[in-house]
């Protein structure tokens, strides 16, 4: 299992940071409705600076994301989005959007500098972010247009290139922005967007994300930060994120290799590798692939140095706990969540301090199981 499937609850299609398939970089097919431009409107290109259009803050690709600004800009199922309990919102504090005809395949949060809920379906997505009028845009001028929806100033592009969604409004709102995209037309991506009231619209900030030591095992949530991770070895938003790092031979004698006496019926051995970012081996993992088609399964990761783990989730989701002897922290949904969401999948995570770092067991398995794991592991 990649690490950047393990160092989240979320399913792997929450991969972090996979934001090149940004609004702006969707394109698509015809559009219907064409707004008349209320003013001379120059989209930025990748060298260009911000742009004011419509009252809402453009900025190219290489002025947003590359230069750390929030990951929740975007309207990739892909882009750092969790189940909104992640941040312990209850479904009854999430914004209400009901559009005839349209169920949601999946309603999620972010937080990163901003708070965006995001609505997905098959062919539409719908993101509320609060903060300031500001978006992320990469389209020519010829694409792009001003109008208002429901008397409230917007950006309308309509993508000419077929790579996605082919229609997208922005709109500015008081609580921040509204943005739909859809695989359609404009005219169908504003009928989306006049039903959104900003007057009923309350974006809920939740809880902030569990940051600090607990049971002898710091915790951070910024995979961008110079401190997440041990020099040579940190984390990105893809893995491991020190250019160079490559994968080694497993020695013999190595703690950090990873032999189970225990995994779950069914599952078996998918994959098994080292990785070094300076020293002999500083990480190995692994990936049990589950018996049933569609579920994740389990993975484990061993790695050198500071005890250290990525954790977006808010306090109710970390509790102190001992393996083998070992001071560890169980990570996994609170009950409320649960039982509020039961035909969701929440893999669990177990971080395990070591005397040569850290051990992590995650995936989709009881965590009665995922002790189980830990507890038979080398040592």
């Amino acid at each position: 299992m990649r690490v950047e499937s393990m160092v989240r609850l979320a399913a792997a299609v929450l991969a972090l940071g996979a934001i090149l398939a940004i609004a702006g970089a969707c394109g698509g097919g015809g559009a219907g409705l064409t707004p008349t431009p209320t003013a001379s409107v120059a989209p930025p290109s990748p060298n260009a600076t911000p742009s004011v259009v419509a009252g809402i803050t453009l900025y190219p690709f290489d002025a947003w994301f590359p230069q750390g600004r929030s990951l929740c800009a975007s309207l990739a199922i892909e882009a750092p989005y969790w189940g909104p309990e992640v941040f312990s919102i209850r479904a009854e504090e999430l914004p209400k959007l009901d559009v005839p005809g349209r169920e949601w395949s999946d309603v999620r949060a972010c937080r990163d500098g901003m708070t965006a809920i995001g609505y997905f379906s098959g062919n539409a997505s719908v993101i509320l972010a609060n903060g300031s009028h500001e978006w992320p845009l990469f389209s020519p001028a010829d694409e792009v247009s001003t109008g208002e929806v429901g008397g409230r100033p917007a950006v309308f592009v309509a993508f000419q290139q077929p790579f996605g969604f082919s229609a997208m409004i922005v709109v500015a709102e008081k609580f921040g922005v509204s943005v739909v995209a859809v695989t359609g037309t404009l005219e169908d991506a504003k009928q989306i967007a006049e039903i959104i009231d900003p007057k009923e619209i309350r974006i809920p900030e939740g809880k902030g994300s569990f940051k600090g030591p607990l049971n002898g095992i710091r915790f951070y949530d910024d995979l961008r930060g110079e401190d997440n991770r041990k020099e040579g070895c940190r984390w990105g938003s893809y893995g491991v994120g020190t250019p160079g790092y490559d994968g080694v031979e497993i020695p013999p004698d190595t703690p950090l290799d990873i032999l189970p006496s225990y995994f779950p019926e069914g599952h078996s051995l998918y994959s098994k590798r080292g990785t070094t970012c300076g020293g002999p081996i500083d990480l190995v993992e692994a990936q049990y692939t589950a018996p049933t088609p569609g579920v994740l399964g389990f993975g484990i990761l061993r790695f050198s140095g500071e005890p250290a783990w990525y954790l977006p989730y808010s306090e109710d989701w970390v509790a102190p706990e001992t393996v083998d002897g070992h001071p560890a922290v169980f990570i996994a949904p609170p009950a409320w969540a649960s039982e509020a969401n039961a035909l969701r999948n929440y893999p669990v995570q177990l971080v395990v301090k070591e005397d040569f770092g850290l051990t992590v067991v995650t995936g989709d398995i009881p965590l009665d199981e995922a002790k189980q794991i830990a507890e038979g592991l080398n040592r």
